[in-house]
């Protein structure tokens, strides 16, 4: 809104030069903010020149290093806070770079008084030579200067969606990928599995299990590529033989030490001392096979075991050999029912109190099964055949039914070297002399003729 002082109607001197005061300095604030807002929009467009190539540039670069780090399985946080420092070092950067274009507020003053048509009335006003100029109306302000804000804003809205694709597009990690591509050796692996359903199972005590789980670690130490050499795959079947071995060892300890706690549970007064004293030493024995294996029983079980190392067996009373059969035969139980489901690893092989009422080899009792003592190292070679193939007793010749076997005896033929044999197939009838012929043909004289003419002729 304009005012034309010419017009103002007649009023006291003071008056006058009060309301003159008010409306110049209303001028002043007006055309000072007017300039300060020249000046600010120009040096902000200098700057954002110099400071929106590089932030393009850093938002490009940013969002490839995002899809590398989240590729690679890294922190994104990284990445955000590397684009923001580049970003503020650009801004700086471009602020001492464009300082040197920056508007003061007098080159302000003179482009504000060009663009309006006042003829540096500001800058008289300002130096306080003149009065400030009136306040134009909205519609009459003629601005030096105008934003063309659409290319900047569009780069800098692509930069923007970029990042945000890059730090919200689902990736694979190529790490992960890399890791599970290659297993672990099949020995290795399968050990592993014995150990989490043994572990399952409370088969047998969790620190024999980390001792196994620390080796097959220390396999696994090596780079996945050299998993396969001949060195890594020696040492895991070594392992799993190893591991193997000692599990039926400590599944043979458990069967003996439960016979043995049997027997002991079924013995009366009237057992000799000898025998009572034999069955004491084989449950101690075998108590501490099982204390000193690598795979030792579960807590409870070795704690029971623990208990009795220091007392005479053979006193042990029914029910302390009841408690300690049902411990042994519960831990057998599990031991069997962690590896049932492992075809390379089966006890099969391991003679087992109660199962099927039969008792272990040589071991028989009133109320046994087989007793038999096995002397043999490999398996029963009796096939049922009917051939005698040796005589068990002397017999009477004189007795001897038909086709009954009196005798073996092992000898060689004898061969008469000197009897005449005859012509041998593919030989000679006799042996030349030498320089002689092999072979001579007695011919027919008409034969020798037919011979001689044909030679001749």
């Amino acid at each position: 809104m304009a005012f034309d002082r010419s017009s103002w109607p007649a009023q006291s001197g003071g008056r006058r030069d009060a309301i003159a005061a008010e409306i110049d300095a209303e001028a002043a604030s007006f055309w000072q903010a007017a300039v300060t807002r020249l000046a600010r929009e120009i040096n902000l467009g200098w700057w954002l020149a110099g400071w929106l190539p590089w932030a393009v540039a850093v938002g490009l670069v940013g969002t490839f290093a995002m899809l590398y780090t989240r590729l690679r399985g890294g922190h994104p946080g990284l990445v955000w806070t590397g684009i923001a420092l580049a970003l503020a070092a650009g801004a700086i950067v471009a602020w001492r770079r464009s300082r040197d274009r920056f508007e003061t507020a007098a080159s302000a003053r003179v482009r504000l008084e060009e663009a309006l048509g006042l003829k540096a009335r500001l800058t008289a006003a300002s130096a306080g030579v003149g009065s400030w100029p009136d306040r134009p109306a909205p519609d009459g302000l003629v601005w030096p200067v105008r934003w063309r804000w659409q290319r900047p804003a569009a780069w800098a809205a692509v930069v923007a969606a970029l990042l945000v694709i890059a730090a919200r597009l689902p990736v694979a990690d190529a790490r992960s990928a890399r890791r599970h591509a290659i297993e672990r050796p099949t020995d290795a692996r399968v050990v592993d599995s014995w150990l989490d359903e043994l572990a399952r199972e409370q088969a047998v005590d969790e620190r024999s299990i980390e001792r196994v789980r620390q080796r097959i670690a220390e396999l696994m130490e090596r780079p996945d590529d050299k998993w396969y050499e001949h060195a890594s795959l020696e040492a895991a079947g070594t392992l799993k033989e190893q591991t193997a071995a000692d599990l039926r060892e400590l599944a043979e300890n458990l069967a003996k030490a439960e016979q043995a706690a049997a027997k002991l549970r079924e013995m009366t007064d009237a057992v000799p001392q000898k025998l009572r004293e034999a069955l004491a030493k084989d449950l101690k024995l075998a108590a501490l096979a099982l204390e000193l294996g690598d795979f030792r029983p579960p807590a409870d079980l070795a704690e029971m075991l623990r208990g009795i190392q220091g007392r005479d067996l053979g006193r042990l009373t029914p029910g302390e050999c009841r408690g300690l059969c049902k411990k042994l035969k519960e831990n057998r139980e599990s031991l069997r029912k962690a590896l049932a489901e492992s075809p390379e690893f089966a006890l099969d092989g391991v003679a087992m109190l109660g199962e099927d009422g039969v008792a272990m080899p040589g071991e028989g009792g009133v109320q046994r099964g087989r007793g038999d003592a096995e002397l043999t190292l490999g398996a029963e070679n009796d096939l049922g055949t009917k051939r005698k193939e040796r005589v068990t007793q002397p017999l009477d010749p004189e007795r001897a039914a038909p086709d009954e076997l009196l005798a073996v005896v092992e000898g060689e033929h004898e061969i008469d070297k000197e009897a005449y044999t005859g012509p041998q197939a593919g030989g000679t009838a006799k042996k030349g002399d030498g320089g002689s012929a092999v072979q001579v043909d007695n011919l027919l004289p008409g034969e020798q003729a037919a011979v001689r003419r044909f030679f001749t002729e």
